[in-house]
């Protein structure tokens, strides 16, 4: 995976073909995470996505209650527009006539939600089988449960491709 700012406020990003397919499953498995409901997640998944408003004044309730909804309804809209771009890119992946490697034109705000949509990936899939921040530094091989080992893997690919998105901002102030 590549990704080049092209113009200001204009990247691509190309894949090969294995890469490609990699990013298309992840896609596929956030759009369906999307669509669930968040009522009926499991409590971390759930929390996740309602986030939680503490202060150290708990004086106002009321205003505590209303600043939680709003949270919870923008992170509901957040997850509906990026269902939305999650759909995009699987309908411009299967529209390609050119899959390796695979190139894909976007802005600026494009590339933060790539960015955004692959850190949900990571989060959920650690918060779904509970892997710890110590298991992300242990060597996979040594992880002798494959789902874990599997999920672990994919976090640490998926970070690998954030680095590689960011790499032209971080690298070029």
């Amino acid at each position: 995976m590549t990704c080049e700012q092209t113009a200001p406020g204009l990247w691509r990003m190309n894949f090969l073909e294995p890469e490609a397919a990699f990013i298309i499953n992840v896609f596929i498995r956030l759009g369906r995470h999307y669509r669930e409901d968040v009522s009926q997640l499991p409590p971390a998944l759930r929390g996740y996505w309602q986030g939680k408003i503490t202060s150290g004044n708990q004086s106002n309730a009321d205003d505590m209650k209303e600043a939680q909804e709003i949270l919870s309804e923008a992170r509901q809209e957040l997850r509906s527009e990026r269902l939305a771009l999650v759909e995009n890119w699987i309908r411009e992946f299967e529209l390609a006539e050119k899959r390796d490697p695979w190139t894909v034109d976007i802005s600026s705000a494009e590339r933060d939600e790539f960015v955004a949509m692959l850190n949900d990936r990571r989060l959920l899939l650690a918060l779904e089988i509970g892997i710890t921040d110590n298991e992300l530094e242990i060597n996979p091989g040594n992880i002798s449960n494959e789902a874990r080992r599997n999920a672990i893997l994919e976090i640490d690919v998926l970070g690998h491709f954030i680095m590689i998105t960011l790499g032209p901002q971080i690298h070029h102030p």
